[in-house]
């Protein structure tokens, strides 16, 4: 396929492009940077198209358009302005990109647009975890993640088979919150977070790459998948399970007002959590390279 990608050039962007182009697909890698990163020039089956917000014609002749485009949300404090940067850049962007898909004289055979395990609100029961068929939450987060999805809606309308990517933590140590938990533990001073009870729905990034470009080639494939592992972890038991990959002990505990005092409203990302279930991903077919967390760690980890 030639795929159409935005946010290209961010951890998940740069990874799916990694992965693909030695599957034969083609990129057309659409920035707000002036240039590709240095480890993406090598590429040559790569278009880069400076912008903000494509033109439509810059949009024509795409197969696929990934849309991977959103102000962190995790790690920051949540001001009143980062707040309405967490919405515009989602919610904005992807109804000025899905306008600009509908004015195409060659539509994309698929939309494939981010979402996250946000939606379904939080919780600390393990025993009742989330699935694609679970009704959203309402805190901030929730109502975000709906008002974001509902952008594609048009696009169903219009016959445009899309796909929502319900995402969890993506572990990578190349970025994202594994990077951050890693220098602690080396150090001897990691552990778990508040309660510890909070779910951590996870997947390792190898197949969240691979899972999305499942569901892209997959003609069946449309609506809102839950990209996680089928084993979602409390918090407690991913910094055991991290501590004992670093060889390290796991002996402290963060309290939630410490994080709380770091990033105020936005602390409940790391201080709360859900147990989300990938069901619709698993019905379609997908196979998991990494299901346990332990397994994950160690592969990329390795190194450490």
């Amino acid at each position: 396929m030639k795929i159409g990608i935005l946010g290209g050039t961010g951890l998940i962007g740069k990874a799916l492009i990694k992965t693909a182009v030695l599957n034969g697909h083609r990129f057309r890698v659409f920035s707000r940077q002036t240039s590709l990163p240095k480890e993406l020039t090598s590429f040559p089956e790569l278009e880069f198209v400076s912008c903000i917000l494509p033109q439509t014609a810059d949009l024509e002749g795409l197969d696929a358009i990934v849309n991977l485009v959103g102000e962190p949300i995790a790690g920051v404090r949540w001001t009143d302005e980062r707040k309405r940067l967490i919405q515009t850049s989602r919610i904005d962007f992807t109804r000025g990109l899905v306008a600009r898909v509908l004015d195409l004289k060659s539509r994309p055979k698929v939309f494939v647009n981010s979402s996250a395990v946000g939606y379904y609100g939080m919780s600390e029961d393990h025993h009742l975890p989330y699935s694609e068929n679970t009704a959203p939450g309402d805190d901030f987060l929730a109502k975000i993640c709906v008002d974001w999805e509902n952008q594609t809606l048009p696009l169903q309308a219009a016959g445009i088979r899309s796909l929502v990517l319900r995402t969890g933590i993506v572990l990578t140590p190349e970025g994202g919150a594994l990077e951050k938990m890693i220098p602690p533990f080396l150090l001897g001073v990691g552990g778990s977070i508040a309660s510890g009870k909070q779910g951590m729905s996870w997947i390792h990034i190898t197949d969240f790459i691979s899972a999305m470009l499942h569901l892209m080639q997959l003609d069946s494939a449309s609506g809102a998948y839950n990209l996680v592992s089928p084993q979602p972890v409390s918090n407690y038991e991913f910094s055991r399970a991290l501590a004992k990959t670093l060889h390290r002990p796991n002996l402290f505990k963060v309290p939630s007002f410490a994080i709380q005092a770091l990033y105020g409203e936005g602390a409940v990302v790391v201080t709360k959590g859900q147990y989300v279930l990938p069901e619709r991903l698993l019905t379609a077919g997908y196979e998991f390279q990494f299901q346990n967390l332990e397994k994950a760690l160690s592969n990329l980890l390795e190194k450490q």
